[in-house]
C-alpha cells in the first residue's frame, strides 16, 4: 500500500499496519512511459507504455513492454489529468490490456491542452511518476493564474477548511484540512479509506511545470487531515484533496499563494 515505508526486518507497515513483504533489490532507473493521445467526439483516448530501462531493443527496434507492475493505493497505475488554467481536474485508472499497455477513455470539458500525471511502481524497480503535457486541439497557450481562494467550500454536504498558513518554499511544512458536517455543524469523523488511504492530495502549480501528489501524515477518520508536502519553489498553486463518505468519494479544491 505504502512503497516508500521500508524496514530492513519483518514488521508492519507504520501507515497502514499491512505486513510488510520481502521485496527484491530495487532497480533505480526510469522507466520510459510512451504516451499516445487521440482525440475522440467526447475527448480523448489515452494509450500508455511503460518499458524497461535495462532491456536491449527488439529488432523492431521497440524496448519490451513492462508487464508486472505491484499493486499500490489498489491500482496498479494512477494517472491525475489537469487541463489548462487548473479548472479541470480527473483522477482515473488505466486498465491494462493483453498486449501489455494501459488504455483509458476520458470525458474532456473542452478541446485544449491538459497535463498527465502518472505513477506507477514496476516490479523490482522504484515508484515512478511521469509527467507530460498534450493537446486535444488547441494550441498550448500561457493560461491565466487563478485567484487565491482559500475559503471554505461545501461539498456533498461537508464544509471543507484548509489551513496553509505554515506553507514555504523549499520546506516540508503541514497543510491541513478539517471536515464538518453543513447539517448539524459536527466534525466528521468517519471518513472511510479510499484507495488505500484516508485521503490523496495533488498540488499542481499554475503552469502546470510542478505537480506533487501525497497521503496524510496519518490515516485517521477525520475530522482534521495533515499532509506533508515538499513544495520545490515559491508560486500560485491549486490542491485538490479527495476523500470518501458514505461510499462516495468527495473533491475539494483550493488555490494558495506558497510563499
Amino acid at each position: 500500500m505504502h512503497p516508500d515505508e521500508r524496514s530492513g526486518a519483518r514488521g508492519t507497515c507504520a501507515i497502514c499496519g499491512m505486513a510488510m513483504v520481502r521485496m527484491p533489490p530495487a532497480v533505480f532507473k526510469t522507466y520510459p512511459v510512451d504516451l499516445r493521445v487521440t482525440p475522440t467526439l467526447t475527448g480523448a483516448r489515452l494509450r500508455l507504455a511503460v518499458t524497461h530501462p535495462a532491456t536491449p531493443r527488439q529488432r523492431s527496434g521497440q524496448a519490451p513492454l513492462v508487464r508486472r507492475f505491484a499493486i499500490v493505493h489498489e491500482r496498479p497505475m494512477h494517472l491525475f489529468l489537469v487541463g489548462d488554467g487548473l479548472e479541470y481536474f480527473a483522477h482515473e485508472h488505466p486498465a491494462p490490456q493483453r498486449d501489455g499497455v494501459f488504455m483509458l477513455d476520458v470525458r474532456l470539458p473542452r478541446p485544449g491542452p491538459y497535463m498527465a500525471i502518472v505513477e506507477f511502481l514496476p516490479d523490482g524497480g522504484t515508484p515512478q511518476t511521469f509527467q507530460q503535457m498534450f493537446t486535444t486541439g488547441e494550441a498550448f497557450g500561457r493560461a491565466a493564474t487563478p485567484a487565491i481562494d482559500v475559503a471554505p467550500r461545501t461539498v456533498d454536504g461537508m464544509r471543507v477548511s484548509l489551513d496553509a498558513s505554515r506553507m514555504k518554499a523549499g520546506e516540508t511544512n503541514v497543510l491541513t484540512f478539517g471536515i464538518e458536517d453543513v447539517a448539524s455543524g459536527a466534525p466528521v469523523a468517519d471518513l472511510e479509506p479510499y484507495l488505500g488511504a484516508s485521503a490523496h492530495l495533488l498540488i499542481v502549480c499554475a503552469d502546470l511545470t510542478e505537480a506533487l501528489h501525497g497521503h496524510p501524515t496519518e490515516d485517521g477518520r477525520g475530522p482534521a487531515i495533515s499532509f506533508a508536502p515538499l513544495v520545490p519553489r515559491a508560486g500560485r498553486y491549486k490542491a485538490w484533496i479527495q476523500f470518501q463518505r458514505a461510499g462516495k468519494v468527495s473533491t475539494a479544491a483550493f488555490v494558495i499563494e506558497v510563499p
